[in-house]
């Protein structure tokens, strides 16, 4: 079985081979259409007030046209005062209902893109934990905080854009066909060239925009692992700060010509777009003028001026909505990343009816009923601390492993111990009954109830959980310790760290419960860590207790301290104990020798050593003296 915080670099996009392959940019447009759902009541008052500001805008020019040629032509001042007016009229309303829609645009659009990130970091806490043994904590990050920001044009203002200018583009239509057909067709001739082209260079956006953010990933990922204090750590006791700083350029050079070819992707277009937009009111004015000097009566001097003005309204929200096409055809590849993840099966599920659990009401007895379990060796924690063991592991890491036909109970108050060497399968048996895996055949019951007809939020007030690897979040003692108690009170913090031999520790500091840990408590001890993460559970006040190998890799006096923590801490409650030294499991009732994903053979420490070959290998390993080196 391995274990750790890494896995091989040809293995690191593993975690998505649950996902299916990503359906085709309409169905994915389909999705995010749904994200709207809950706001169907804002989005109809925005296209209301984006119609209405459409049509306002549509208007002033015809009102210049009646300006020319009426109004002056006729020296009619009243008609013009009315006329003026009506141009302020419209502009003042214009903006406010324009200050209006930008505002529920953009409310709208940014809590959708809250709830699309609840969406993520929620489905995330229900995968399983291989999930995250073979995923990158950095492509974590960039997916729930880059991909989602990245999104935010698309949710916020792409619909108002959309609606607006289709409105006014459609409007506008319609009013230069009025005004003159001739003139309207030479106008609108050029645009199915540019609604091709925007297309080819949306999709060439859309492929660069994927590549952009996975290397985005590979970077946040290479600084959350140099920069933290375990990296930095073996960085500069091997040397290799050059060298980390060399790779981290090389990703960072890389991001850079990426982005500069996505953000240039289509500048051409744009530039010739706009250049042409420019010169088409040239073009109306050259025919609508020859029209004129041939006394052609369809074509008037405000006529031209009116189209030239419609045509100007047309053009750039044709402009915008070519552009914005590019934009969302980006857009997309960052949904479709975000929806890779919301679409792994969590395969880990609560019951559509769970049993009801009341914590107190449990004795705490377990059983385990003929359970199977198959994972490669990638999915799992790496444990292995023999350096040939680990090499092996290594080269095997796409073998299945099994285990089978896994038999025990534990009655309640009892201590049972599984023993075995590394890769033995010790600690995915522990993991089945927290339901951090589950179980593919067989069962596993506390009390005589299945744990997958339980909730898992009830089965983890059941079960309390002390690793070797006691993490702590950047944060106070204090913090860290009400983690497994929200509502814990100062007194009980007293006693469970008293219970856990590091109140004096923390009565020492100058700011007691409130001194900051440090990122992973590493401003703790690895044993004052252990401690502390035993008095949190202690806090919690489970029925049954999961030690993982929690006293390994320590010195002589920490163990001593955590033991004693620990004896504490068994009273009255039932205890499986995956153990790396045997010299912490020798006193349990019942000590399972795991080998190959079995129980090779189960009794008391006394029993094992006559007739078990293995334990009393594993036994003599650690209980027979070393010569000294000198």
């Amino acid at each position: 079985m391995v274990r750790g915080h890494g896995v091989r670099p040809a293995r690191l996009g593993r975690s998505l081979e649950d996902a299916p392959k990503r359906p085709m940019s309409r169905e994915t447009l389909v999705r995010v259409a749904k994200l709207y759902k809950p706001y169907r009541s804002a989005l109809i008052t925005v296209a209301i007030l984006i119609l209405i500001s459409a049509s306002l805008l549509v208007a002033t020019p015809l009102l210049i046209r009646q300006i020319i040629d009426d109004a002056i032509p006729n020296s009619d001042r009243t008609l013009l005062y009315w006329l003026t007016g009506w141009m302020i009229g419209v502009a003042v309303v214009g903006g406010a209902i324009s200050y209006a829609t930008n505002f529920l645009n953009m409310r709208t659009g940014l809590t959708v893109m809250e709830d699309l990130r609840l969406a993520v970091y929620a489905h995330l806490q229900k995968l399983p934990l291989s999930f995250f043994t073979s995923t990158r904590t950095g492509d974590l990050q960039t997916r729930i905080s880059s991909d989602v920001a990245s999104t935010q044009m698309l949710l916020t203002d792409t619909l108002g854009v959309l609606v607006s200018n289709s409105v006014i583009v459609i409007s506008s239509i319609v009013a230069m066909l009025v005004l003159s057909w001739e003139l309207s067709i030479v106008a609108l001739i050029t645009l199915p060239i540019f609604a091709f082209a925007m297309f080819k260079v949306g999709r060439k956006r859309r492929e660069l925009t994927r590549e952009t953010q996975k290397s985005l990933s590979d970077l946040t990922s290479r600084t959350g692992e140099t920069l933290s204090v375990s990296g930095v750590m073996l960085s500069k006791t091997f040397g290799r700060e050059a060298d980390q700083f060399s790779s981290f350029k090389k990703n960072s050079s890389e991001l850079t010509s990426l982005s500069l070819r996505q953000t240039m992707t289509g500048q051409r277009f744009s530039v010739v777009m706009q250049t042409f937009f420019t010169m088409a009111p040239a073009i109306i004015w050259l025919l609508g003028g020859s029209f004129i000097m041939d006394e052609r009566e369809s074509v008037s001097l405000g006529d031209i001026v009116a189209f030239t003005a419609i045509q100007a309204r047309l053009l750039f929200p044709m402009a915008g909505l070519f552009m914005r096409g590019v934009q969302i055809s980006s857009s997309i590849a960052l949904f479709d990343r975000i929806f890779e993840y919301l679409d792994i099966d969590p395969k880990i599920k609560d019951p559509e009816n769970p049993v009801e659990v009341v914590p107190a009401n449990f004795r705490g007895e377990i059983e385990y009923q003929n359970v199977g379990f198959k994972y490669t060796a990638l999915d799992l924690p790496r444990s292995s601390k023999n350096p040939q063991e680990s090499k092996k592991i290594r080269q095997n890491a796409d073998a299945p492993f099994k285990l089978d036909g896994i038999d025990f109970s534990v009655p309640s108050g009892g201590l049972t111990a599984l023993v075995g060497p590394s890769g033995a399968g010790k600690t995915s048996v522990g993991y089945l009954l927290a339901r951090l895996y589950d179980a593919d055949s067989g069962s596993i019951s506390i009390d005589g109830i299945n744990v997958k007809d339980m909730a898992q939020a009830d089965l983890s007030k059941l079960i309390g959980v002390v690793s070797q690897d006691s993490f702590m979040f950047h944060a106070s003692i204090r913090e860290n310790l009400v983690f497994g108690k929200s509502d814990a009170t100062e007194e009980e913090m007293i006693d469970a760290t008293k219970a856990a031999q590091i109140f004096d520790l923390i009565d020492g500091l100058p700011e007691r419960f409130d001194t900051v840990v440090g990122e992973r408590g590493y401003r703790l001890s690895g044993g004052e860590r252990q401690r502390l993460a035993i008095a949190r559970v202690i806090l919690a006040n489970p029925r049954i207790l999961l030690l993982d190998e929690a006293t390994s890799s320590l010195d002589t006096l920490s163990e001593r301290m955590i033991q004693q923590a620990l004896t504490r801490l068994r009273e009255g409650r039932t205890t499986v104990a995956i153990a790396h030294r045997l010299s912490t499991v020798i006193a349990a009732q019942q000590i399972l020798v795991m080998d190959g994903g079995k129980i090779a053979d189960r009794g008391t420490n006394e029993e094992l050593l006559e007739r078990s070959s293995l334990y009393r290998r594993l036994y003599e390993e650690q209980f027979t003296a070393i010569p000294s080196l000198s």
